[in-house]
């Protein structure tokens, strides 16, 4: 990865909808606050645009890339459906969504570019664009390919940033994931949430630890013990797609904005 292709300012980010609820939980605001900060802080950066890989966006026959211009609708979360209403509106970059599938498809991925009327965004893209974009930013959504493993999204994520270079928009990319998944599997009071467990709470620490002192290959080695101690989100293919675009790399120090629990799971928000 050359340093021209490398985007300017990427983050990883949590997306479930308890962020729109910040009063339940001090932790839930200070994610949804620090999620606010990025925004502004790409804003301030001069970034015109933000290219989303959610893991809650899944396909299983190949890659997506959301490819209509005035994107709007309203989402029904499937599992929270009573905390929050969440109707989108996204201006999406039609040409770079062309360009990232061209761009696929030149490395031998099976791409398809998603336009029509009422598509089902899925609740992270929504919650995490509410917060972060306020209207500020054109969007471009690339979806997790369910067969796809750590080193093919690295793959994946170089021809996404061949494309954004190419077109010289300032373009941040966001990847919308958490670390450990282990959801609670019983109601629980919203303001006694938390990490599920000691371990997994350990475990998201030191990855957080160690993406912070730009060591990425301790991190990629605990990604392994995460995923199958943790549940970690999709494999943290999510650090995959950060490192393909050149913003996750050896040396390069990431910053947790906020970290803690989302119904079980570990939810951080680190900008690199």
């Amino acid at each position: 990865m050359t340093q021209s292709t490398m985007v300017p300012a990427a983050a990883l980010v949590p997306g479930t909808v308890h962020l729109l609820r910040p009063e339940l939980n001090p932790v839930y605001a200070q994610l949804a606050d620090a999620i606010q900060e990025l925004g502004d802080h790409f804003a301030a950066q001069g970034i015109r645009r933000i290219v989303y890989y959610s893991t809650q966006w899944i396909s299983v026959l190949g890659h997506l890339y959301q490819a209509k211009a005035d994107l709007r609708g309203l989402h029904v979360d499937e599992n929270w459906y009573e905390l929050a209403d969440l109707p989108f509106a996204f201006r999406v970059d039609r040409p770079l969504a062309v360009a990232l599938a061209h761009e696929a498809e030149r490395d031998g991925y099976q791409t398809r570019l998603v336009d029509y009327e009422g598509f089902p965004v899925d609740t992270g893209t929504i919650v995490v664009d509410r917060l972060l974009n306020q209207g500020r930013f054109t969007t471009a959504m690339v979806s997790c390919c369910v067969y796809s493993d750590y080193a093919d999204t690295v793959k994946l994520a170089q021809t996404a940033a061949r494309a954004i270079a190419a077109d010289g928009v300032p373009t941040a990319v966001v990847a919308v994931s958490l670390l450990s998944g282990r959801y609670f599997t019983t109601e629980i009071d919203w303001r006694e949430d938390g990490v599920a467990s000691p371990t997994d709470d350990q475990l998201n620490r030191q990855l957080l630890a160690h993406l912070e002192s730009g060591r990425l290959d301790a991190a990629e080695a605990l990604i392994p013990e995460l995923a199958r101690v943790a549940k970690a989100d999709m494999g943290l293919k999510a650090l995959a797609f950060l490192k393909g675009t050149g913003a996750l790399a050896v040396g390069r120090r990431a910053r947790t904005m906020a970290y803690g629990g989302l119904y079980g799971t570990g939810a951080a928000v680190v900008a690199f």
